[in-house]
C-alpha cells in the first residue's frame, strides 16, 4: 500500500513528465527533428527556429533556476557525446 503523500508526489512527477514530453513534442514539429536528428537538407533552417524558440523559452523562465534548466537542457544545442558513451 502506498501512502498518500506519495501517491501525490508521483502524481505530479508524472505530470510533469507529461508537459515536458508534450513541450518536446511540440518543439519537434516546429523546429522538424526526430529522433534526436535533422535531416541535413533542414538543418540551418532548423537552427534558426531552435534559437528562436529558445530565446522565448528563456524569455517566459519564471526564475533564475528555470532560465539554466532551459538553457542547459535545450535539445538541440551543441552537445559533446561522448560523455554519453
Amino acid at each position: 500500500m502506498f501512502d498518500t503523500e506519495d501517491v501525490q508526489e508521483a502524481k505530479k512527477l508524472d505530470a510533469g513528465q507529461r508537459e515536458a514530453d508534450e513541450n518536446l513534442e511540440a518543439c519537434a514539429n516546429i523546429i522538424r527533428f526526430g529522433e534526436g536528428w535533422v535531416p541535413a537538407e533542414h538543418y540551418e533552417e532548423a537552427m534558426i527556429r531552435s534559437k528562436q524558440l529558445k530565446e522565448a523559452a528563456l524569455a517566459m523562465a519564471e526564475s533564475e533556476e528555470e532560465r539554466a534548466q532551459v538553457a542547459a537542457h535545450w535539445p538541440l544545442d551543441d552537445m559533446d557525446e561522448e560523455e554519453y558513451m
